[in-house]
């Protein structure tokens, strides 16, 4: 079903069938089941030393799903069971996670990357390439090990979207990436539509709903404000997103900062609105978000870095990615994922995703921290003074309005 061409009550109009169901109706089936899919299992083309997926050391598998293992409503994949392919232009939140084994490791483990890639072959501006990748060490032997990656981001329609994995050069063995439901999946699902792209300015939070009056006459206005007003506010969410990081820091037994953005993406000109910010106490221009209004939004964050020290036998170097909002160095994070870095300049990373309520205000921002003083940390190969935007990636999405202990 393609997203309704939404128009405005006008003064004196007469509420006829037929403008009932195009600005009521229609707009309401439209919004309360939008296009997603969801395929949980890959094929198996082997069983050494599990069920699943070969992996070969270093090359790329393309994950391939089974039809009789995807759900999906709009989209179409292709025959191979390759590719997703996008049915109308707009943002788009995806999560994929690999589960994968191996019969034999090294004592400093094997890289395995998981990636989500959008391949556009029709027209428009929305993202495409290597969207996000996590890398993370699988470190022990027959034992499965799980990798997320998850980004928001605007597509455009007909993009091809896919999910890869790649095993290390070195690994030795034999390994597989498990066909099983609860440990390999990939889900995407429209947060909005878009049609006028990625930079369609939001019209900001919807109006608050009021119970119509007994004795209350209909006019325009009260019209636009229950219909009309409420969909062009779920068509266009307010979003930004933030790519590419640049750092270099000594490792630390406590402290963590808040990471610089290269680029910060809005998708509106009003100030204020999701505007960058900085992050308190002082850490310099576009280390933050300031959300705009309370409400419920959407998180996610990507975070790859990589350490100098020496690598020891069956040791990792602990980090973490966490996203804080307001406050300097006492403060709390909001969210928080650790992870261990067994290889010397090799990435590892973590994938954050979440839905959270945020007060008006925050400056929301995503600090590093890794140890220990004896090794150096940085942002990634590649960086260079921009960064590198498919190992550092951040999105938030206004979802609507919502308080603590209410239902507001």
């Amino acid at each position: 079903m393609p997203k309704p061409n939404l128009t405005s009550w006008g003064k004196r109009e007469v509420v006829a069938p037929k403008t009932m169901m195009d600005r009521i109706t229609t707009p309401q089936k439209y919004y309360g089941k939008m296009p997603y899919f969801s395929a949980r299992g890959c094929a198996s083309n082997t069983t050494n030393p599990r069920s699943g997926m070969a992996l070969y050391k270093g090359q790329f598998v393309d994950v391939l799903w089974p039809a009789a293992k995807v759900k999906n409503f709009g989209f179409t994949t292709s025959p191979d069971g390759k590719y997703f392919i996008v049915p109308e232009d707009g943002i788009y939140h995806m999560h994929f996670q690999a589960a994968t084994y191996g019969d034999k490791n090294r004592t400093t483990g094997n890289n395995i990357n998981v990636y989500i890639e959008a391949e556009n072959n029709a027209a428009g501006n929305g993202a495409i390439g290597e969207l996000g990748v996590v890398i993370q060490q699988h470190v022990t032997t027959n034992y499965y090990h799980s990798t997320p990656v998850g980004v928001t981001e605007f597509l455009t329609k007909g993009t091809k979207l896919k999910a890869k994995v790649y095993l290390d050069g070195g690994a030795e063995g034999h390994w597989v990436i498990s066909d099983g439901a609860v440990d390999t999946s990939f889900h995407v699902f429209m947060v909005a539509p878009s049609s006028e792209g990625w930079h369609y300015a939001t019209p900001g939070p919807a109006p608050t709903m009021k119970p119509w009056a007994d004795d209350e006459g209909l006019d325009e206005q009260r019209m636009n404000e229950q219909t009309t007003s409420q969909f062009n506010a779920l068509e266009n969410r307010a979003r930004v997103t933030g790519r590419g990081v640049a750092f270099n820091w000594k490792g630390q037994r406590e402290d963590k900062n808040a990471v610089t953005w290269a680029g910060i993406y809005r998708n509106s000109t009003r100030p204020g609105w999701l505007q960058e910010a900085e992050a308190d106490p002082g850490w310099g221009a576009k280390t933050a978000v300031e959300i705009p209004w309370d409400g419920i939004y959407l998180v996610s964050v990507i975070g790859n870095a990589r350490h100098s020290a020496q690598p020891i036998a069956n040791v990792q170097y602990i980090y973490q990615v966490a996203i804080y909002d307001s406050g300097g160095a006492a403060a709390k994070p909001i969210l928080l994922s650790q992870g261990g870095n067994a290889r010397t300049d090799h990435e590892s990373g973590q994938l954050i995703s979440d839905v959270v309520f945020l007060k008006a205000g925050t400056k929301l921002n995503v600090r590093f921290w890794g140890a220990n003083s004896a090794t150096n940390w940085d942002s990634g190969r590649d960086g260079g003074s921009l960064g590198s935007p498919r190992w550092w990636n951040f999105a938030v999405t206004y979802l609507g309005r919502g308080t603590y202990g209410s239902g507001g």
